[in-house]
This record gives C-alpha cells, sequence and structure tokens, in this order.
C-alpha cells in the first residue's frame, strides 16, 4: 500500500490480495442526491476481504485465470468462505443485529421452537402461565366488585 495513495485505482490494484481486490470499487459509493460515499480506506480494505471471503471476484482476475482457450477452471475459482447466518431470535428482519456471518462450514444452529399450547397438558400450560404473568407479559386480573357492606 502507498501511504501517499491508500486507495489503488482499478488499474493499481492487485486483484491477488482480498483487501485490494475491490477497495478501487468500493470508494466513493453514490449516497443521497449524488453525492458520493467518503469512508475510511481501513474500512473498504475490510469490506474487500469480506466480499472476497464471500467468494466474489471481478472479472480482471477471472481473465487472468483463464487459459489460452478462454476457459477456467473450476478448481482455480476462489472458494466461498464465510456465509451469513439468519438471527435465531428476535424479529425476523434486516435490522435485528444478532445476525453473524461464520465459517462457511458452520453448522446451522437448532431452529428455537415455541411450544404449541394445545398439546401442553394442563399442568404444563399453568406452568407457562405463570412464567408469563411473572415476567409481566401477562397482567394480573382486574379486582373484582367490593363485597363488603356497611353495617350501621
Amino acid at each position: 500500500m502507498n501511504p501517499a495513495k491508500p486507495i489503488p485505482s482499478q488499474q493499481e490494484a492487485n486483484f491477488n490480495n482480498p483487501d485490494e481486490h475491490f477497495v478501487w470499487a468500493l470508494r466513493n459509493l453514490p449516497a443521497y442526491a449524488g453525492v458520493g460515499m467518503v469512508t475510511h480506506s481501513g474500512f473498504l480494505r475490510a469490506w474487500s476481504r469480506h466480499l472476497w471471503d464471500c467468494g466474489f471476484v471481478h472479472r480482471d482476475y477471472l481473465v487472468s485465470l483463464a487459459g489460452d482457450d478462454g476457459t477456467i477452471p473450476v478448481d482455480k475459482l476462489p472458494q466461498q468462505r464465510i456465509k451469513f447466518q439468519e438471527p435465531m431470535r428476535g424479529p425476523h428482519h434486516q435490522y435485528n443485529g444478532a445476525g453473524r456471518w461464520v465459517d462457511a462450514d458452520a453448522a446451522d444452529p437448532e431452529p428455537v421452537t415455541i411450544p404449541n399450547v394445545h398439546e401442553l397438558t394442563v399442568q404444563e400450560r399453568h406452568a407457562l402461565l405463570y412464567q408469563l404473568h411473572q415476567a409481566g407479559m401477562v397482567p394480573a386480573p382486574p379486582a373484582g366488585p367490593s363485597l363488603a357492606e356497611v353495617v350501621e
């Protein structure tokens, strides 16, 4: 890396270096109103490596792998090293930060299952109801009418 120019151009980038492979393409990404997003080169290099680890490569890199006949042996293509593991708990949307990037060979965790209350015994339902009540999820029943009488 040239300290005077921390972000190489496409022509200067070393496509065999995961930190440089995409860094030139990630600079000045379009944001609002056509203004480019200025980001520190350290982030760009980390994102470049992330894309590389996901198995992405640029066309110029593929051209360098091709033989004289234009074919690329499959064993020369990069392997995907990481995958995104969806959140196991919480809301199922993009803003749930519990999702994570893991090794591509990592097993997916067992899904969290919620019991079907229709399959529970009466005692199990009461235990579940008690736990929900203790957690503040079930309000206490309203007090009934006063049964006291005024005697004079």
